[in-house]
């Protein structure tokens, strides 16, 4: 294989790279869901990686707290820690394909599901 050849792979696996970055929309890059007393937010980091964040701004003992359900999945588990202040809080990470709500704890209500791109 020659000198070109070579610089050639490379520039093509760069280029495949930065395409695979871009893969997220600019407007799905944050995503908030909201219930009574709760609400979250998720933020795109990167690679499919997604921070999760919540308040909750009633003060009856229970938290704001996310749940996922995997994609081959129905049923739903409890993600990351429990936010039972009106401060945002960071809660735990995401990953795009799994679908997520803001619950409150002991309540037993969610928002509505967003799926991560």
């Amino acid at each position: 294989m020659n000198m070109w050849a070579t610089r050639a792979g490379i520039v093509a696996t760069g280029t495949a790279v930065v395409l695979a970055f871009a893969a997220v929309p600019a407007q799905a890059a944050e995503i908030t869901k909201s219930t009574t007393g709760a609400s979250g937010r998720a933020v795109y980091i990167k690679n499919g990686d997604w921070d999760l964040f919540a308040t909750d701004t009633l003060t009856d003992g229970h938290c704001a707290r996310w749940q996922e359900r995997a994609p081959s999945s129905s049923s739903w588990s409890y993600k990351g820690n429990s936010i039972c202040t009106a401060t945002e809080g960071w809660a735990g990470f995401a990953r795009s394909g799994y679908s997520y709500r803001i619950c409150r704890t002991g309540v037993g209500n969610c928002s509505t599901v967003a799926t991560l791109p």
